[in-house]
């Protein structure tokens, strides 16, 4: 059972500053081990997690533009009603059992569920694109690709 790490208030202030950088951050730097970070984070209820937020000029300006839900099945809608049923990348005409969503930007590579990363896709594309981006040349060299039939 990991020990309860006591620390002063000049310490508590670094944690404080620095818990998105993460509990091995702060660990290495306070001289104590990662357990004992979560376990006192988790004790005062602070979330020493590492998280990395885009840089404030990669999000959209407008706030709008993350209104849609997160929810895939009630994006599909808004998807059709704005681009149709087209495929986004071979304009492939699909029904709307056939049509899928993408990410442009994956969400490994650092894309959001916003609407304005969301397209229409057929399985073909999507399964081609797999986590490339749409400028990757391996994914436009095998779009460019004819299908066998």
């Amino acid at each position: 059972m990991p020990r309860n790490p006591r620390f002063n208030e000049e310490q508590i202030q670094f944690i404080m500053e620095n818990k998105h950088k993460g509990a091995q951050y702060l660990a290495e730097e306070l001289g104590v081990k990662r357990e004992d970070m979560y376990h006192w984070g988790t004790r005062n209820k602070i979330s020493v997690k590492k998280r990395d937020y885009p840089a404030k000029d990669c999000m959209p300006s407008n706030r709008t533009a993350w209104a849609w839900p997160r929810h895939y099945s009630k994006n599909k809608k808004n998807l059709v009603m704005r681009d149709g049923l087209r495929c986004h990348y071979c304009d492939y005409l699909m029904s709307y059992d056939e049509a899928q969503i993408d990410h442009v930007l994956p969400k490994v590579r650092g894309g959001s569920d916003a609407p304005f990363n969301l397209v229409l896709c057929c399985a073909r594309c999507n399964n081609l694109k797999s986590t490339l981006c749409y400028s990757c040349p391996e994914f436009r060299n095998a779009i460019s690709t004819p299908v066998d039939n």
